[in-house]
């Protein structure tokens, strides 16, 4: 029932909290924003941040990094078919490499993947969808269509694309990028691409993380009852 899922959302946003050292408030916000996007179900909820928390701890962004990045993006990238383990994998890379805000690299995304939605929809002022399926397919040879002609999935195009990056010459890289992310969030995706070794390694910790979460708490619950004790001691 609703009381069930209440309590685990709050159990997990705790855990999280004591991890990251953020209010219970501000990590509410950001795994609500996560848990919704990509329609969590209570059970499943822990296991998201279980996804995050490992990707932090093995890359240089951190948990707070990637759950603020992650809420500014989620549901854009559920709905054009980026996992999240994708998306994980993708912003931890970026943010890495980079070191901008995490708001201003889950924002750059949420901006390519609604570009996607607007180019398949004929919205895009730019772009028509003729027009840039056939950029894909001429650069790299890439058919972002499926048999029915419908837009493929993301995050398997962006695979696609990262599988073949080290064949195509630096001018066909920047053209490519520029293509699916427009002239001005382009660089993202240079950086995404020129260390596609960090994603995929980012892309399998996501994928292989249960119970890292609750990992990263009793290292916390150590510290914090060490802590205590020591403070005791001192005070005796």
């Amino acid at each position: 029932d609703n009381d069930d899922i209440a309590q685990a959302k709050a159990d997990v946003t705790l855990k999280t909290a004591n991890v990251t050292g953020q209010s219970g408030q501000e990590v509410s916000e950001q795994l609500t924003a996560v848990w919704n996007g990509y329609k969590v179900s209570a059970a499943e909820a822990e296991l998201y941040v279980d996804k995050l928390a490992a990707v932090a701890a093995s890359t240089a962004s951190d948990l707070e990094e990637l759950s603020t990045g992650m809420s500014k993006v989620a549901s854009a990238a559920n709905l054009m078919g980026v996992d999240v383990d994708q998306l994980n994998a993708t912003l931890a890379t970026v943010v890495s490499v980079t070191r901008q805000a995490p708001e201003s690299v889950g924002t750059a995304f949420k901006t390519i993947y609604a570009r996607m939605g607007d180019i398949a929809a004929g919205l895009d002022a730019e772009t028509t969808l003729g027009a840039y399926t056939t950029a894909m397919k001429e650069i790299a040879g890439i058919n972002v269509l499926d048999a029915n002609h419908e837009l493929r999935d993301m995050g398997d195009v962006i695979e696609e694309v990262g599988n073949k990056w080290g064949t195509l010459s630096k001018e066909q890289q920047v053209a490519l990028s520029q293509v699916m992310a427009g002239t001005r969030q382009y660089n993202n995706l240079l950086a995404l691409f020129d260390n596609w070794d960090m994603y995929n390694k980012a892309l399998n910790t996501s994928r292989t993380s249960a119970g890292e979460l609750q990992k990263q708490q009793d290292i916390y619950m150590e510290s914090t009852e060490a802590h205590l004790q020591k403070l005791a001691t001192e005070a005796e």
